[in-house]
């Protein structure tokens, strides 16, 4: 599946709010194309169009003009978070994170009851590696809008890294009955089911990983891990050779199929007088897997 990392701007255009008129600028009837900059329908809550102009520079990823539009947009309406708000986005396209933390505050002392700001201002926490301020913003956004599966994502990503399996799952459930699409959210629950050893629980999601992005060999190979430690060799065994049919010189799916491989056709070993260490009931071992990519998106 793909990941992304966290500093990285998802959809801008989309997060960028609605104008006060109470439509979302990026979601409007389908039109001619429109040229940045241009001249755009006179709008009596967005005086001079900056906003409407920011919000077009910013689908186009040209965050310096984007940036330069909505601050002109603030000094015409300076108590109107959305501006702030959509600026901060921007700063964000440029990992400009500190002008960026500073809009999203003004957008949240503007606007208190706005989730998106406290989500927006969590995820520039997190790029900081400032998990426990971050968590208390999606915390925050979480109490205003419950069910946000951006500040549930971000949540359950934090969790993670706390090793806070049951709350991360609990995260992503809500995640992934949102936008069930989403294949990182799945994974990482697959992640915190595979911690708490529900390893059934944890293949399921997997293999719902694996259905939003079937080209991608590394759904096969958390799944392949997922079976080694139930101790199902035969499924880990296919999920090697799916891999190796989309990636031929994948080294490490080589190295361990011929692992199960050899394991599976090596002859008994005599009875010993000495107890093994671990019943033979236990999972199967194998090298331990990276845990889930370091972004939660």
């Amino acid at each position: 599946m793909k990941t992304h990392k966290i500093g990285t701007v998802i959809s801008l255009a989309i997060a960028l709010v609605a104008f006060p008129s109470g439509f979302v600028y990026a979601q409007k009837k389908k039109r001619a194309a429109k040229t940045p900059g241009a001249s755009q329908p006179a709008n009596k809550n967005d005086p001079g169009g900056h906003s409407a102009k920011g919000v077009e520079f910013a689908k186009n990823k040209e965050y310096d003009k984007a940036i330069e539009e909505f601050t002109k947009a603030i000094e015409a309406e300076p108590n109107d978070s959305k501006n702030y708000f959509n600026r901060a986005t921007a700063y964000r396209g440029l990992n400009k994170l500190s002008e960026a933390f500073a809009d999203y505050t003004k957008a949240i002392e503007l606007a208190p009851q706005d989730a998106r700001a406290y989500v927006g201002r969590g995820e520039v926490l997190l790029s900081q590696k400032q998990q426990d301020n971050a968590l208390t913003d999606f915390d925050k956004a979480l109490q205003i809008s419950p069910n946000d599966p951006n500040a549930r994502r971000f949540r359950g990503f934090i969790y993670i890294s706390k090793s806070d399996w049951e709350k991360a799952i609990a995260d992503y459930t809500v995640v992934v009955q949102k936008v069930p699409d989403d294949g990182g959210a799945w994974e990482r629950r697959a992640f915190a089911y595979r911690s708490l050893k529900k390893f059934k629980e944890a293949i399921a999601d997997y293999t719902k990983a694996i259905a939003t992005d079937p080209k991608d060999p590394d759904g096969y190979r958390r799944r392949a891990q997922g079976h080694i430690m139930a101790g199902d060799s035969q499924k880990a065994a296919d999920d090697f050779k799916a891999i190796l049919k989309m990636k031929p010189d994948d080294v490490d799916a080589q190295s361990r199929l011929k692992a199960l491989e050899t394991r599976a056709n090596a002859s008994p070993t005599p009875p010993s007088s000495t107890p093994a260490t671990s019943p033979a009931t236990s999972p199967a071992k194998a090298p331990s897997m990276a845990p889930p990519a370091a972004s939660p998106r």
